[in-house]
């Protein structure tokens, strides 16, 4: 995978005349481009066939966080990741004479856009870049290429680090591909699920070390639980377990991530068979052991608090439960990588350190992390798009260079160093994170709004998984099959 400690020192031993520069603050005369990379794409080499042109990309953002760098970078600001991509973007303009524009739009807006903008003629981007769930909805009306179908004149090279390949397996869909991730992005790993934890808690509790639970490859669904029951109590002295009080939670999340927790059991709502077709798999003895553990986890009420939607945790009359882990009430806390960089948990007075989501069992091979699909970024490539041979060649050198120049910016020195503090074991912790990442297709082309089926279940309070896959199996099969109908066209 893209992110692992050896390519991250050599690269970081690479960038040393461009970090000296980016260091320099409040004088922008110092940011000689010359001191950051200059070498042409190995794989790429020499070329100026592509002088003058423009890779005009469509993309959404979320705030600050890190869209703008991978793509849209004006200035030297100071800012290690923002200088680094800025540096880039000269490196590919002085060797191969091509620029890219990006064109920003609403996440909330984009299916409206693009849909408008092909009704109406206008041909003016070359690739869209947004969430996933966005991303599959128009590969799924056609407004996207197959990049399995390029070929060798596409220059793309799916099958390198730097571009993410079990994501490429995942997304697959009858063997084609309508959008990939990797180096290029930095929001598919900001949007990365996660566990933090509570250091202090761990201690005071005289519990083991749940990163080196890690390492010895215990870290199980049995043991968060196990922890999480020991570090919770009744601390406000009302005999009740409130999140509004002082009491303090094993777990606190939303109720989504049930199917995050599901997921690290490796056990996706649906599997693919040797055609790369997928079905429905909840009812497979697997997933059903792992929602009965984790329907026990997040049910036990004296143990684990969540709020029932998303939304809930902004609503201005709902309280946070998350800010129970922010203000040291809470040991362990289910979220996406990006929380860490967030104004609440960079305020907050505690120590915390990350981890993967928990295994089933130890018997099980690796740990799995998935994904938020509405925010995870990935490229596709515009299905009326008349110059492939340079929209691929500039794709493939954005990938590489953002593996060489910018990956290492943010995972090493944002993320590692300024945002996750007082971890020793942070580094090995998110290799473990990114480098076991699994995306569930049918979430992302949400067939039978199916992201909503364990929601549903626990909304219920009935733990009724056998009668809601009776009920929506055939909806399900009937969604899946208009969507391979159209890709198999």
């Amino acid at each position: 995978m893209k992110k692992t400690i050896c390519i991250l020192l050599m690269t970081l031993m690479a960038l040393g005349l461009l970090l000296t520069s980016c260091n320099n603050a409040g004088d922008e005369s110092v940011a000689d481009v010359s001191a950051g990379p200059t070498a042409y794409v190995p794989h790429l080499g020499e070329t100026d066939a592509y002088k003058g042109k423009v890779l005009t990309v469509l993309s959404t953002h979320e705030g600050n966080n890190y869209s703008k760098e991978a793509f849209s970078t004006e200035e030297i600001t100071n800012e290690p990741i923002n200088d680094a991509s800025y540096n880039r973007d000269i490196m590919l303009e002085e060797n191969y004479g091509f620029t890219v524009d990006t064109v920003w739009e609403d996440a909330g807006n984009l299916l409206a856009r693009v849909r408008d903008d092909r009704a109406a003629g206008i041909d003016n981007y070359d690739v869209v870049v947004s969430g996933l769930q966005s991303l599959a909805t128009l590969a799924a009306e056609g407004f996207f290429l197959d990049l399995n179908s390029l070929g060798e004149e596409s220059n793309l090279r799916l099958d390198q680090p730097w571009w993410d390949q079990p994501f490429n397996e995942d997304m697959s869909v009858a063997g084609k591909l309508y959008f990939a991730t990797g180096d290029i992005v930095m929001l598919d790993d900001e949007y990365t699920r996660c566990i933090l934890y509570n250091k202090d808690l761990i201690e005071d509790n005289n519990l083991e070390s749940p990163a080196q639970l890690v390492y010895d490859h215990k870290w199980t669904l049995d043991a968060l639980y196990e922890m999480a029951k020991l570090a919770s109590h009744e601390g406000d002295g009302d005999g009740a377990m409130t999140v509004t009080g002082g009491d303090v939670w094993g777990l606190v999340q939303a109720s989504f991530e049930s199917y995050t927790l599901i997921l690290g059991s490796d056990c996706p709502l649906v599997s693919k068979d040797d055609e790369d077709i997928p079905r429905l798999a909840m009812m497979d003895a697997r997933n059903v052991e792992a929602f009965e553990k984790v329907w026990e986890i997040c049910t036990d009420r004296e143990t684990t608090a969540y709020t029932e939607q998303w939304y809930s945790w902004n609503a201005p009359d709902a309280y946070k439960v998350c800010e129970n882990f922010q203000k040291g009430q809470a040991l362990f806390y289910t979220i996406t990588v990006n929380a860490v960089s967030g104004k609440g948990l960079r305020e907050a007075d505690i120590r915390y350190g990350i981890l993967p989501i928990p295994m089933y069992d130890e018997e099980q091979e690796t740990y799995c992390t998935t994904i938020n699909p509405y925010q995870f970024h990935a490229v596709s490539i515009k299905s009326n798009c008349e110059d492939i041979d340079f929209v691929t060649f500039a794709l493939e050198a954005l990938a590489w260079t953002g593996k060489e120049y910018i990956t290492p910016e943010y995972y090493e020195r944002t993320l590692k160093n300024k945002r996750i503090l007082d971890d020793d074991d942070s580094a090995e912790m998110l290799d473990i994170i990114f480098s076991n990442r699994i995306a569930d297709v049918s979430i992302c082309y949400n067939w039978d709004d199916c992201i909503q089926y364990y929601n549903r279940i626990f909304s219920a309070g009935d733990g009724g998984l056998a009668s809601l896959v009776e009920s929506e199996q055939d909806q399900f099969n009937t969604a899946m099959e208009k969507t391979l109908e159209f890709f198999m066209d």
